[in-house]
């Protein structure tokens, strides 16, 4: 990435510290000592005050909550009013702010000072029209364009050569999933186009496309094969082995929103099998959830290995955790805030034990609400504990999953081997 962003303290207890972000990462200003600006001593500021999300050379802050407020250059954004509640102040629209080179925040004693760093511009890969461009359009806008011009038979960007593209299979925050038919042999596979949010060179296309290929060397019978990739027009597509059973999130749906535990039961041992062989390898998967888990002839499968990690980091997908096309980060373990680009296997294990949490309840294990920002309730809040949610699961899978849910890594299990050895005692001795 050949922008970086630089943030100055120039006042208060914490001035002449200086942070450098060259690549997709978090910030958080605060009290609490989770914080990258750890500020006890100031009454102004919250315990978790703001969080600033970088993906050079973008930058948003979002005040979470405070109770007074943070300020861009002088003008107030969030913070709740005299004599109202956190809870009645976190009802308002999630405040935030896209900040630019020069812009000055200031909390409390503690003011920060923006510096955006780009290097000479180099020609982009241009756009097909009558594509508009990427920053003009949200996930979904973009999505029903390439639908829309795939019908219509004028899709430059799905015209991947051997293949015939079918219906839309679904769509999420980076991209947009359709059926296909390979024309040498007539087998059905599934393409994932994903959707930058900026102009792609092509170097930067290359090296994405790189890292990519190790992933694509996992071989399990509980991991979705990726068969070939490429890009056309800078938009990276996969095709991948096609699932005829849809996501986890589907099936989960068709029963009513809770799975019962003997049919959860093989879902849930496949999945941490697949997820083992990948954390043996080295990788973490890092966007696990229901939509990431497929189901073929009802075996479960783990799809989009490294997708998330490599996407991010090659700086295509733009502001994921504070921008307004941003999803709600319901399967997101805490430190995935605090410490953004170094995710280990216990992170995992954390995502893929809250994805059987939903399966068994219909639930998420924070106790997310519409009147609050739910990245405060991840920062701030504890887990629910999963017979809180459904008193008739045992107690022994009710101990593993709420052990793979601690808030610290240190207490989880430490990789997807040891939770599935865990569960699988634990489910044979309900």
């Amino acid at each position: 990435m050949s922008a970086s962003i630089q943030l100055r303290i120039t006042e208060g207890s914490a001035k002449g510290k200086v942070f450098d972000f060259a690549a997709h990462d978090t910030f958080l200003l605060g009290r609490h000592p989770d914080c990258h600006v750890h500020l006890p001593d100031d009454s102004f500021v919250s315990r978790h005050h703001f969080i600033l999300e970088v993906c050079p050379p973008q930058a948003c802050v979002r005040d979470l909550g405070s109770r007074n407020g943070t300020y861009v250059n002088g003008r107030k954004i969030g913070g709740r009013k005299e004599g109202e509640s956190p809870e009645e102040g976190a009802r308002r629209a999630y405040p935030e702010v896209t900040l630019k080179h020069g812009d000055r925040i200031q909390v409390g004693d503690t003011a920060l000072e923006v510096a955006v760093k780009q290097a000479a511009p180099a020609a982009a890969v241009p756009a097909a029209p009558p594509v508009p461009s990427f920053d003009e359009l949200n996930p979904q806008q973009l999505a029903d364009l390439l639908l829309k011009a795939a019908k219509k038979g004028k899709a430059p960007r799905l015209d991947i050569p051997g293949y015939e593209i079918g219906k839309e299979l679904g769509r999420g925050g980076f991209g947009v999933v359709f059926r296909a038919r390979r024309l040498s042999d007539g087998v059905p596979v599934a393409i994932k186009v994903l959707l930058p949010r900026v102009a792609v060179k092509p170097v930067e296309m290359e090296k994405f496309l790189r890292e990519m290929t190790i992933t694509a060397q996992l071989r399990h019978p509980n991991i979705v094969k990726l068969y070939d990739q490429g890009h056309c027009e800078g938009i990276p597509y996969f095709i991948m082995e096609y699932c005829d059973g849809g996501s986890l999130m589907d099936f989960i749906m068709k029963h009513g929103g809770k799975v019962p535990l003997e049919t959860a039961r093989p879902i849930m041992l496949a999945a941490l099998e697949g997820l083992a062989h990948a954390h043996q390898q080295g990788i973490v998967h890092r966007d696990l959830k229901p939509q990431n888990i497929l189901l073929d002839r009802g075996v479960a499968r783990i799809s989009d290995f490294g997708l998330a990690k490599n996407f991010q980091q090659a700086g295509f997908s733009g502001l994921s955790i504070t921008g307004n096309y941003a999803g709600t980060p319901l399967f997101m373990p805490r430190e995935q805030l605090i410490n953004f680009k170094h995710l280990k296997p216990a992170s995992d294990v954390w995502s893929i034990a809250a994805t059987f949490y939903f399966m068994f309840t219909g639930a998420f294990p924070y106790p997310f609400t519409d009147k609050r920002d739910p990245i405060d309730v991840i920062l701030n809040e504890d887990v629910v504990p999963l017979e809180e949610r459904d008193k008739t699961l045992p107690a022994a899978l009710c101990v593993e999953i709420n052990r793979s849910l601690s808030l610290k890594p240190s207490g989880r299990h430490l990789s997807a081997a040891s939770l599935c050895a865990s569960l699988q005692q634990a489910l044979d001795c309900k």
